[in-house]
């Protein structure tokens, strides 16, 4: 019986189908949106999670100026204001890579300045760090290679794709040489291009990358705005960090003007950010769903009164009150179903387009597409009962006498 009430809710959507669409209008835009905006959320949390770490991410601690209620990995391009509110000295990243379990030290030092190639200027990030960078950051170099312990007293840089083809017009320019104030240094590699650097700690495609015991040789003022840090594998990292914080402590003299994050807290403020935006959203898309059950109530009403004589002619030939509250049930429930199959396609062409026009890559999760579903179903159940009351209860005999 459930199978004919399908077929008969499937025909009657079929013969109003731009009417139906109408109804289906707000469940769509509620799903869509909430399907949307969740999993861009999820897909910013795994881009700035898989992008530092390498794939001992739960070993992560971030190290930054600037007191824990600040929770977030900064952009370089915000480093200015972090003299205010502490900062990171050389002996401080230094010291804390000789505390035991911490296996990698890598900080990231700004320099201030312009890189100039022939008659040529780039003033992207200049950055001073270690010779553990790509392997902390998962970022390969295309061309040429990374220095090393054992030449990172020399003046070699590696750039990204942006500096390579904005100062030299090439994307292998291994072996050029450019100055930064008046020093003169040579590309040694180019970074692989980042397709996540909207959201990266560092964005390495607008930046060249300098070894800081020769940035520093060289009398460069280095400001470090981040050192990321990855504790032996096995160890406690919870420990490590603490270990980390008294050294520093003590090293500002009791002063806290820093933080020490573990990964998961170091992505806390970015799953904040998406989840405020995620409960916005979700108001959004109770309103729109509201709205489309307004709708589906609506057309429901029309229908039961459009098909007045039907009802009259199935009571009849013997269909009961619970069959006819069936029937227009599930066509409430189908328009539901369908609308919220609309929703979750509208918000993979929203992603696909998000992804081919930004750095952006949203994840869809199955909880998410059900969850919107459910919530379409519950919507069309409880806006089409009261319409199916309605038709369940007519009486046959002033059905039939309704014209045609």
């Amino acid at each position: 019986m459930t199978l004919e009430y399908f077929k008969m809710a499937v025909a009657s959507v079929r013969r109003a189908r731009f009417r139906s669409l109408l109804t289906m209008f707000g469940i769509i835009v509620g799903v869509s949106s909430v399907v949307t905006i969740v999993s861009l959320g999820e897909g910013v949390r795994q881009q700035i999670s898989t992008q530092i770490g390498g794939e001992s991410q739960e070993q992560l601690i971030v190290v930054k100026p600037g007191k824990q209620t600040d929770q977030r990995l900064i952009s370089l391009d915000a480093f200015t204001a972090l003299s205010r509110s502490g900062s990171i000295s050389n002996k401080d990243w230094q010291d804390i890579g000789r505390i035991e379990g911490v296996s990698s030290v890598v900080p990231v030092g700004v320099i201030s300045g312009v890189a100039t190639y022939e008659d040529k200027e780039y003033s992207g990030n200049i950055i001073a760090t270690t010779a553990d960078f790509p392997e902390m950051f998962s970022q390969n170099v295309e061309f040429g290679a990374f220095f090393n312990d054992d030449n990172s007293k020399q003046k070699y840089a590696v750039i990204g794709r942006d500096v390579a083809e904005s100062l030299f017009e090439e994307n292998n320019p291994v072996g050029r040489p450019f100055t930064i104030r008046g020093v003169e240094y040579r590309v040694n590699g180019v970074f692989e291009l980042q397709e996540s650097g909207t959201f990266s700690a560092v964005n390495v495609n607008n930046s060249i990358v300098l070894p800081h015991e020769a940035a520093q040789a060289n009398g460069s003022t280095i400001q470090v705005v981040q050192v990321f840090l990855q504790a032996d594998e096995g160890s406690d990292v919870n420990k490590v960090a603490g270990d980390v914080f008294n050294k520093i402590k003590a090293n500002h003299a009791g002063q806290v003007d820093f933080s020490v994050l573990t990964e998961e807290e170091a992505l806390q403020s970015t799953n904040e950010v998406f989840y405020q935006l995620t409960v916005f959203t979700a108001g959004v898309a109770f309103i729109s769903f509201i709205v489309g059950g307004i709708g589906i109530m609506n057309i429901m009403f029309a229908t039961v009164s459009e098909r007045t004589r039907e009802i009259g002619i199935r009571k009849a030939i013997g269909a009961t009150n619970t069959q006819i509250l069936g029937q227009f049930l599930v066509e409430a429930m189908v328009l539901s179903v369908l609308g919220a199959l609309l929703g979750i396609i509208v918000s993979f062409a929203a992603n696909a387009l998000i992804r081919i026009t930004t750095d952006l890559q949203p994840v869809v999760t199955v909880e998410i597409a059900v969850a919107a579903c459910t919530i379409s179903v519950a919507t069309g159940v409880v806006s089409g009962l009261l319409p199916a009351v309605k038709a369940a209860r007519k009486d046959p005999i002033t059905a039939l006498r309704r014209d045609v």
